[in-house]
């Protein structure tokens, strides 16, 4: 009730509204932003400021850095394997695959975490890896797009220039 149907209710009214919607143009990329502070905010708030939390700043700064490594990790071996000979991938397909695969959001991962958990007294302390983990990707992401930038275009030359060579 809380993911699916929404999902699906969105989906359906598309095909319905696309028109009107096209004309009107409603600011969804706004609305979207506030909706994903706010449920960041809410969760933030319902996490730290529950007292049976009892988690110590030692403990807190080990979860970063497992999570740091967690996210590094994962961005590392999907570009191993999308830049593999033969993987079939362009340079362009490979940043789509390193920072869509994975980046995952606090609006699908704190209600199925509501849902899974639903009446746990430690539900707090269960979204902190979340609540780290998408700042992470957020903080990560914007690290490494210089660097990946300069990737992705130097490889679209050789790309380029090995298809006007003669063969």
């Amino acid at each position: 009730m809380t993911v699916v149907v929404p999902l699906v209710l969105g989906q359906a009214c598309r095909s319905f509204l696309r028109e009107f919607l096209d004309r009107r143009k409603p600011p969804f990329g706004t609305v979207s932003s506030a909706v994903l502070l706010m449920i960041i905010y809410t969760t933030f708030c319902d996490t730290f400021s529950n007292p049976s939390i009892q988690l110590d700043p030692t403990s807190l700064l080990l979860v970063v850095l497992i999570i740091f490594a967690i996210q590094i990790s994962f961005m590392l071996l999907t570009f191993t394997f999308s830049t593999r000979s033969g993987s079939g991938f362009t340079p362009a397909d490979t940043v789509a695959i390193v920072f869509c695969s994975t980046h995952k959001s606090l609006t699908l991962g704190i209600p199925m975490l509501k849902i899974v958990f639903a009446g746990y007294q430690h539900l707090s302390l269960i979204s902190v890896p979340l609540l780290i983990y998408h700042p992470a990707q957020i903080l990560l992401g914007s690290i490494l797009v210089p660097t990946i930038k300069t990737w992705m275009n130097s490889r679209q030359k050789e790309v380029k220039l090995t298809a006007l060579e003669p063969v």
